[in-house]
């Protein structure tokens, strides 16, 4: 089987996706195809096709609205001769499926030429999921379902992975559990008293503080090496050490990304969640969180200080909530892939 691959790479949990798949489907063929970290596979002998990524721009842990919509301009733009080029690889590599992970282009030129296309992503939970919206967060709300829909939903077929499961709207949509890789599946938690903190975001001044007052261990990870701040431990983040520390920690403390919140939940970890402004994906991630009972969060970075000490007065109760863990949809995934390229 040849798969033409699409996945975009403004962060990293796009790339994860594939990434927890691919030791499952070897013997097959993958041309991965999009912009940012998708350059990563290269490294792993995997053949790359560079294309536009028109992706959110941050700085600073914050949206850049312009840079966002240079970004998204400047790609529309060129689309007529992108996918003409694209076209012209597609039909060199011969692929038997598309599958895009929120990639924009790959969708639009499987149709032109007739090539099945697979949605596999958590994003279209917003979309094609019976979800009732929480409250708060209206205008993002709109303008994020907007851009789903518009933008990123030309596929043939859906396959959302979410840890917490709405029914689909439509046969044409099945919801499966997170694609976990296998270096996460192989953990065994195990107690430990340390905080993992991992905010993409940035860590702000009075989460620090609040964080350095509950006297624990904080181990701070994604935001690089730097001396240490009285309990609070900033590390290189290499992946091994990364995961080591997620499977002692006593609790995660992490913005609402998809990916992190299932490695935590399948290891049956509570969650407190800072979820990033912008992201109304991230607001539904932690609403869903607190509504399982496996953890909690909050909006106001100010607010740490009492969001931190009623999630540490919620501790045993979000332990016992998560101590059956959640079931990776990997195996399913897998399924639903090669039978659809059949």
């Amino acid at each position: 089987m040849r798969v033409a691959w699409g996945i975009m790479g403004d962060s990293r949990g796009h790339l994860t996706r594939a990434l927890a798949l691919l030791p499952e489907l070897s013997g097959h063929e993958f041309l991965f195809l999009g912009g940012g970290c998708v350059a990563e596979l290269r490294g792993q002998g995997m053949r790359v096709h560079d294309l536009p990524m028109p992706g959110t721009a941050l700085s600073g842990g914050r949206v850049r609205g312009g840079a966002t919509a240079v970004n998204f301009l400047r790609a529309v733009l060129d689309a007529p001769r992108t996918l003409g080029r694209l076209r012209r690889v597609l039909e060199d590599f011969r692929p038997d499926l598309a599958v895009t992970d929120y990639e924009f282009f790959l969708p639009r030129a499987a149709r032109t030429l007739g090539l099945p296309c697979l949605s596999l992503d958590h994003q279209h939970v917003l979309t094609k999921c019976r979800l009732a919206p929480p409250p708060g967060q209206a205008l993002n709300r709109l303008a994020t379902t907007a851009a789903v829909r518009l933008l990123f939903s030309r596929a043939s077929r859906y396959v959302v992975s979410s840890f917490f499961r709405p029914p689909p709207l439509g046969p044409d949509t099945e919801v499966l559990g997170p694609l976990l890789r296998p270096d996460a599946r192989a953990l065994s938690p195990r107690p430990g008293g340390h905080v993992l903190a991992y905010l993409r975001t940035g860590l702000p001044p009075a989460l620090a503080r609040a964080l350095a007052s509950t006297g624990r261990e904080v181990r701070v990870h994604g935001l690089g090496k730097r001396p240490d701040a009285g309990p609070l431990r900033f590390l290189a983040g290499e992946r091994a050490a990364f995961l080591d520390d997620l499977a002692g920690c006593r609790y995660v403390l992490c913005n609402a990304g998809h990916n992190l919140l299932s490695e935590a939940l399948f290891l049956g970890k509570p969650v407190l969640a800072l979820p990033s402004a912008m992201f109304y994906e991230q607001y539904v991630n932690a609403w869903h969180l607190r509504e399982s009972g496996r953890g909690d969060f909050f909006v106001d970075p100010e607010r740490a200080p009492e969001a931190l000490a009623a999630f540490e007065a919620g501790l045993e109760r979000f332990e016992a909530a998560g101590r059956a863990g959640i079931e990776p949809g990997n195996a399913r995934a897998v399924e639903i892939l090669t039978g659809f390229a059949a």
